[in-house]
């Protein structure tokens, strides 16, 4: 996602496993402008925000915090007495999931039931569209499930978020 910032600058922000934040200047413009830029997330759509972190990002240059599960982030962008802002709200927005099996595990089958258990409360909590993939995923049976598989032919115009997340 993109969002236009100060003196032609604009941030190129991504939720794939960790949310970052790219600034860049647009092409044949030059920037000294620098970013307090910071990161705030909460689990559930009932709690507030809690900060995670804090940058100076400047143009050329990015930034990431990584994430463990499927929630909500904000990122504040502070420069020249001016406050821009990205809320990440999952209402309504395709999210992604790619369910692994713990390493632990390796060579037995996925746990669907864990699955199906962390996929409905995330639904239910965020209202998200969620998709969900993993080895032989095919062979199980979503019907009834608030969440669905993904698919090759899928049509995603922008990802709000992804995470590989271990089962």
């Amino acid at each position: 996602m993109k969002i236009e910032l100060l003196n032609k600058d604009y941030a190129e922000i991504s939720f794939a496993n960790q949310a970052k934040v790219s600034i860049k200047t647009q092409e044949g413009h030059e920037s000294s402008t620098k970013y307090k830029v910071r990161w705030s997330r909460r689990r559930k759509c009932a709690d507030s925000y809690e900060q995670v972190g804090i940058m100076d990002i400047e143009s050329g240059t990015w930034g990431a915090y990584p994430y463990e599960e499927i929630e909500q982030w904000k990122i504040d962008f502070d420069a020249e007495g001016t406050t821009l802002c990205f809320d990440n709200t999952l209402n309504n927005k395709p999210v992604i999931l790619i369910a692994k099996t713990k390493t632990n595990k390796v060579g037995k089958s996925i746990d669907f039931d864990k699955i199906k258990e962390y996929c409905t409360s995330k639904v239910n909590e965020f209202n998200c569209d969620l998709k969900v993939y993993f080895k032989e995923s095919c062979k199980f049976d979503f019907t009834n499930l608030n969440f669905s598989p993904l698919r090759l032919n899928d049509d995603i115009p922008d990802m709000y978020f992804g995470i590989e997340k271990e089962f």
